[in-house]
């Protein structure tokens, strides 16, 4: 049986003696949209950006562990070079900024420097992923429009044609959603499904759950305490959601997909 292409075990998350979440256990193929969803302070970023390796995994002293951790096919992801981890997996952050001389083709174009040659030049060939990247995203001819004079929604769906340049089996996006209209979440969305669709694994985080419910083959959930992942009806059969925001006089409702207050007696 074939290793599943990411396998997280006992992940504990934190920084400095600080723990902020403990035991994430997940395993996921290749061909899903998951939406990771929690409240703010949660760790969904840093959950994220440590399955990208930009973060560390986190060594709970206070327990004596040496934390957690996260395997790609198999791999320890301590295991794979630089290089290596650039080619399987692709990050979007949610707060990166434009650069105000670059233009789209520049933009994309710089995930592609770790196959580029010595002085960085990018061939006939990476020029023509990253062609093939925008026409994907909607982007065909935006190629010499300055990142600057981009809509938002646009802004977005260049940041998600630079993953695609990596070739990265595994793309993770923190809140790619989070500044977009309804119009532009339900395209982004609609987008990162088809991506998907492909055989890769997407994994965005968002505050937006009826979206996800609508859209994503999986969830990942974090909690007070506690992670769940599994399937959108399945979490809901097991009343994940009324866990998500505990907030008094508002629960979930299932035939919606949406939080409702109840009226007050």
């Amino acid at each position: 049986m074939a290793d599943p292409l990411v396998a997280i075990e006992n992940l504990d998350l934190g920084y400095g003696d600080k723990v902020i979440f403990r035991s994430i256990n997940a395993s996921e193929e290749g061909g899903h949209l998951i939406a990771l969803l929690g409240s703010n302070g949660r760790g969904k970023s840093t959950l994220l950006r440590t399955i990208a390796g930009l973060e560390p995994i986190f060594n709970d002293k206070s327990r004596g562990s040496k934390g957690g951790k996260i395997f790609f096919k198999g791999r320890p992801l301590k295991d794979y070079t630089r290089k290596e981890l650039s080619g399987l997996v692709g990050f979007v952050s949610a707060n990166s900024e434009r650069a105000e001389y670059l233009n789209v083709e520049d933009m994309v174009g710089l995930s592609s420097y770790f196959r580029t040659n010595w002085v960085g030049a990018l061939n006939s060939e990476e020029r023509h992923k990253i062609h093939r990247a925008l026409k994907l995203v909607g982007l065909d001819g935006f190629e010499k429009r300055s990142c600057s004079s981009l809509s938002d929604g646009e802004y977005q769906r260049a940041t998600i044609a630079g993953a695609l340049v990596q070739q990265s089996e595994i793309i993770l996006l923190d809140e790619p959603t989070a500044f977009l209209d309804v119009a532009n979440k339900f395209l982004i969305t609609k987008l990162l499904k088809s991506i998907a669709a492909d055989g890769k694994l997407i994994v965005f985080s968002t505050h937006d759950l009826q979206l996800a419910l609508q859209v994503c083959d999986r969830l990942w959930i974090m909690t007070d305490g506690k992670f769940y992942d599994g399937t959108p009806q399945c979490l809901m059969e097991q009343g994940v959601m009324d866990k998500i925001f505990n907030v008094p006089g508002v629960r979930f409702d299932k035939v919606t997909k949406g939080y409702i207050f109840e009226p007050e007696e």
